[in-house]
């Protein structure tokens, strides 16, 4: 079982470092130089980089999805959710699964409605 579940880490990492590298040239990045969690994920919205060649938006069209810029890691994490069921009208439970594709914690999946619910309720400036 040991050697099965490192050969499994082994992969999954590789693979992560293979889209690493592929998400550092497509958008014109030195891969040594970004910035990433302990587990590799990268930008504001910490996408892993298989999630960022998947998913990554450019959306202020610069020409490159840069995770570190607002506008391109919103649209980015947008469409991962909308990828995953979100769409603007579901009961909680729904959103609760579309998160949860993210990241399988239920706590950070309350925490991020629990903000979520806060910014809604807030009165915007005018």
């Amino acid at each position: 079982m040991p050697a099965r579940c490192c050969r499994q880490k082994a992969e999954w990492a590789y693979s992560e470092l293979k889209a690493l590298i592929l998400y550092a040239h497509y958008s014109g990045f030195d891969p040594l130089s970004l910035p990433g969690s302990i587990y590799g994920a990268i930008g504001l919205c910490q996408f892993m980089p298989t999630s960022a060649l998947t998913y990554g938006v450019d959306a202020d069209n610069d020409g490159r999805i840069d995770l570190f810029v607002k506008t391109d890691a919103l649209y980015s994490i947008a469409n991962y959710l909308r990828e995953h069921g979100w769409s603007c009208q579901m009961d909680r439970a729904s959103q609760h699964k579309a998160v949860y594709t993210y990241n399988h914690s239920n706590v950070y999946v309350n925490t991020v409605l629990a903000v979520a619910d806060k910014l809604k309720a807030k009165p915007r400036k005018k």
